[in-house]
């Protein structure tokens, strides 16, 4: 485990789940941590009563810093960037952060939960059980995936997705790259995603979370 900036620290994860992208920036910032594994019962988001407890919502991750329980993967992602300054895992500037926070709340708020969810969770939103139903809303899940994905190709243009510095932003688009390939889109098409997606996933701290979360790499 890393020398520790700050003690006390619990995150608590499901394996490749949104919470990749912190556990990844966990690791940016060589803080000490502990890692807590939640197995969902079942095939839908059903978890432990005693997660639940912890946090109501029934997602992940969740972290846990002294007192102190945070949620969402954009809040995660902001306190745990702000545990190693030095790694301006936000960006230099005010203008880069802003652009961080762009692309964290585009993925979690559009590409996650607009696309991925809409493709793997249908039952999520629809009160119908009717699997006419369902792949309709994988359908529209797929064409919002294709939609999002081809808007982050366009918008690629230096050598990370905010200037020349990994940022939580990366971390993110690595999570929505995997889900690409998991709905088994075409993720090559998308030339300058795949370029990121791969120079990501060859940092040291991706091959230690995937390791940890026990998951495949996707290149």
């Amino acid at each position: 485990m890393h020398q520790s900036t700050m003690p006390n620290i619990k995150f608590l994860y499901s394996p490749d789940a949104c919470s990749i992208i912190p556990h990844i920036l966990l690791h940016e910032t060589k803080t000490s941590f502990e890692l807590i594994r939640i197995e969902m019962e079942g095939t839908d988001l059903s978890f432990p009563e005693s997660f639940r407890k912890i946090n109501p919502k029934s997602r992940v991750p969740v972290i846990v810093l002294g007192d102190e329980v945070i949620t969402e993967v954009p809040a995660i992602s902001t306190i745990v960037s702000s545990l190693a300054p030095r790694a301006h895992l936000l960006g230099r500037t005010p203008v880069d952060t802003a652009r961080v926070h762009e692309w964290m709340n585009y993925v979690a708020g559009t590409v996650h939960a607009g696309g991925i969810s809409h493709v793997f969770r249908p039952g999520r939103w629809t009160v119908s059980t009717e699997e006419k139903d369902l792949d309709m809303i994988k359908r529209r899940g797929l064409e919002i995936m294709r939609n999002c994905f081809s808007l982050i190709e366009e918008r690629l243009v230096g050598e990370y997705a905010v200037g020349q510095d990994f940022t939580a932003a990366d971390a993110f688009l690595y999570f929505a790259y995997r889900w690409g390939v998991t709905a088994e889109i075409e993720m090559p098409v998308y030339a300058r995603f795949t370029e990121l997606a791969q120079k990501v996933e060859r940092r040291e701290t991706v091959q230690t979370v995937l390791r940890d979360e026990r998951i495949h790499s996707i290149f």
